[in-house]
């Protein structure tokens, strides 16, 4: 998988990325900290929670468009994509998309520069 696609929760519009130029895929620790009165620190781990940035060259306006009403009508998005141990999916909050310059490209209205951050909803 060279793409990521994302579903509304329902799973019945879909948005389908152009190749990704660049994607990260990682998790950020959930814990709890609480520091004693004895001053030793204790940290209980809940999990993981899923991060993912992926990066474009270019995406067509119109898949920015279909992004953005995704975005706007859900706080959590269904996110299929490619990881380190095959292709992965799961509910992601996903960002607003961060773009650079707006052009015309072969007569297809793009932006480049594009960046897409994306957040587990639940923790692993």
């Amino acid at each position: 998988m060279d793409r990521i696609k994302i579903y509304n929760p329902e799973m019945t519009a879909c948005v389908t990325m152009p190749r990704i130029k660049d994607i990260n895929v990682g998790a950020k620790e959930v814990s709890n900290t609480v520091t004693m009165a004895s001053g030793k620190v204790v940290k209980d781990l809940l999990g993981y929670r899923p991060q993912i940035t992926a990066a474009w060259d270019y995406v067509p306006a119109s898949t920015i468009v279909s992004l953005l009403m995704l975005l706007r009508a859900n706080p959590f998005l269904y996110v299929e994509y490619p990881s380190p141990s095959g292709d992965a999916n799961g509910i992601f909050e996903v960002d607003y998309p961060a773009m650079s310059v707006f052009q015309y490209k072969n007569g297809t209205a793009v932006w480049h520069d594009v960046k897409l951050t994306m957040s587990g909803q639940g923790v692993e």
